[in-house]
């Protein structure tokens, strides 16, 4: 066997070994953390798209994370489990792309430093695991970023074809994506190699953007002539909060410089701070060394984000995978230049990251996910708010017992609840509207509702009756805001 041959298999061999053990350590009690309630959307949204159409939700700007849900049908069997599985598989196709990226940037251990950081990740091991539009859309860019990375060594028609689709792709699993076109630019500036004349540059950019742009704008045309909006309410969601804040503030320094500590609070939280100083500096580092790309890949988008009204820590999928990639690529550079005791060094480090920061709260994650040591600001909003799906486990619980014939759902996160119970007990879930507008005719509903072995689940909210007709059974209380979920049993007798 040749060089060649033998290094292009043991690279393929580390490869899958690493890719092999991300799906069988990410999917340990992939269900074990509660429903969010954005995930519940998405499984929603797939139920509609069946008994709809596959056009229901357009305007909420995640169509082809939707349809990529439909594929596996979420909303019949087990649709937490099998949901976060779908969108697992997804990870897969992230974390192979930047296993890719590690092997054309560093070779052999630039694709095994790659995998193992990206593995080891906590933000990756939680965002990853679950059913939500952000880990679908960033392993589509992270594909893109691939596929252009190889105009380094080649300018082909069909990589630029493939780059441009793949961007597409991401565009069409979430819209807030599209700032990502801009790695097109950023291939053809900075990925040219000594010799090369900048029309083959400039031509596989424009094949690139064209397909990329042609296919959104047919694709938005497309819901439009249909009477669907795909793009207005991601764009006002980001640039005035829905009409909340004025777009004036966009530039406010402030606000940005916030925004800015934002992003490394939520990296630093899941990453730990030294690692993250240490990836920073592995960013300055391709920077001096004149190798732009993924810094460009990293920085670009981030500087549009930062600009957003509205800042989510799962906003931050792609650049979080990024700069583990530098990370990892600037840690090959050095492997390659030492010697034996260096290597292992370098490697024990890795080691010793993973199972110091990602182990225990892997094993957290699988045990008791209340107790998942998440930024302050996600545990607010992933544990605490009426958004969570904590408390919902152990009111499906104490209704499985009853054995309802129906359960009539007030809570923020009814379909939760509903997707938690759909092999034991139907789940009626009425909309509700947070302006208050709908209290009497929810209030109507509870009584309308009224028989024997129909309970009713009311959330303490502003916008939700404050009690319902029959007997109060059961409460169950939230974690960290003490909101409490009231039971009450709508037979006429009681």
């Amino acid at each position: 066997m040749n060089t060649v041959a033998f290094r292009r298999k043991r690279e393929l061999f580390v490869s899958t070994a690493i890719l092999l053990f991300l799906f069988g350590a990410y999917s340990v009690a992939i269900d074990r953390f509660p429903p969010f309630i954005d995930e519940m959307i998405h499984v929603h949204g797939s139920e509609q798209g069946y008994t709809i159409s596959p056009l229901e939700n357009v305007d909420l700007g995640r169509q082809f994370t939707i349809w990529w849900m439909m594929l596996f049908q979420t909303h019949r069997e087990a649709p937490i489990w099998i949901s976060r599985i779908a969108t697992l598989l997804t990870g897969m196709v992230a974390a192979a792309s930047v296993i890719a990226i590690g092997r054309l940037a560093g070779g052999l251990w630039g694709a095994a430093l790659a995998g193992l950081l990206y593995v080891f990740s906590a933000y990756n091991h939680f965002f990853s695991r679950l059913a939500l539009a952000d880990p679908i859309a960033g392993a589509a860019v992270l594909l893109a970023i691939y596929f252009a990375y190889r105009l380094r060594r080649r300018a082909t028609v069909g990589d630029a074809v493939l780059t441009g689709l793949c961007l597409f792709l991401a565009v069409g699993a979430k819209v807030s994506v599209i700032p990502y076109l801009g790695i097109i630019v950023a291939a053809a500036a900075a990925l040219s190699p000594p010799g090369r004349p900048w029309r083959e540059q400039v031509r596989w950019a424009v094949v690139a953007l064209a397909v990329a742009i042609v296919s959104i704008v047919a694709l938005v045309a497309g819901f439009r002539l249909l009477g669907h909006d795909f793009l207005s309410n991601s764009f006002s969601y980001a640039l005035t909060n829905r009409g909340a804040t004025s777009p004036s503030t966009l530039l406010d320094a402030n606000r940005i410089a916030a925004n800015i500590r934002f992003t490394f609070e939520i990296i630093a939280g899941y990453l730990g701070l030294i690692p993250t100083i240490g990836a920073l500096v592995a960013v300055g580092w391709l920077l001096a060394r004149r190798r732009f790309y993924l810094p460009l890949c990293l920085v670009g988008p981030l500087l549009v984000v930062w600009l957003n009204q509205i800042q989510e820590s799962r906003y931050l999928y792609v650049p979080g995978a990024l700069l583990m990639l530098c990370a990892a690529i600037v840690l090959a550079d050095i492997v390659r230049k030492s010697q034996s005791p260096v290597r292992v060094a370098i490697v024990g480090l890795v080691m010793v990251w993973g199972g110091v920061q990602w182990l225990p709260f892997a094993l957290t994650a699988a045990d008791d996910p209340a107790r998942l040591p998440l930024p302050e600001v996600d545990v607010l909003q992933y544990v605490h708010s009426d958004a969570a799906g904590f408390a919902l486990a152990d009111v499906r619980d104490y209704l499985l017992e009853r054995q309802p014939r129906q359960v009539v759902g007030l809570l923020a996160n009814c379909n939760g609840l509903r997707y938690l119970s759909v092999a034991d007990f139907p789940v009626e879930c009425p909309v509700l509207s947070p302006d208050g507008s709908r209290v009497d005719e929810l209030a109507d509903l509870l009584n309308a509702r009224r028989a024997g072995g129909v309970y009713a689940v009311l959330e303490d909210l502003p916008y939700v009756p404050a009690t319902s007709p029959g007997k109060l059974v059961h409460t169950v209380e939230r974690i960290g805001d003490r909101r409490v979920l009231s039971i009450f049993d709508l037979s006429p007798e009681t």
